[in-house]
């Protein structure tokens, strides 16, 4: 993905199931030392430093799309690192 030009490439997750981590309004108790027993790291598709850890249940696709492209996006997050948009898709039922 290093090599490839990314210029006008725009950036969706797809997640299945529920991941209050990227759902807007719920609050959620984060334990005090960060564990990742059960956890899996989502990298920033931009920058690949860690953009949020979800459960390890949680299925999370990328879908990298054209800027031409309108796709609508249920949540638009940023990157705490380079401060690009990301979308959020949020499916409705796990795929089989």
């Amino acid at each position: 993905m290093d090599n490839e030009n990314t210029d006008g490439v725009l950036y969706a997750f797809l997640v299945y199931g529920n991941a209050p981590e990227f759902m807007p309004g719920f609050a959620f108790r984060r334990e005090k030392h960060f564990k990742t027993v059960d956890k899996k790291i989502i990298k920033c598709p931009h920058c690949q430093k860690p953009f949020t850890t979800v459960d390890k249940n949680v299925k999370v696709e990328i879908y990298p799309h054209s800027s031409k492209t309108k796709i609508v996006c249920h949540r638009v997050m940023p990157c705490m690192a380079c401060r690009r948009p990301v979308g959020i898709i949020y499916a409705h039922r796990k795929p089989a």
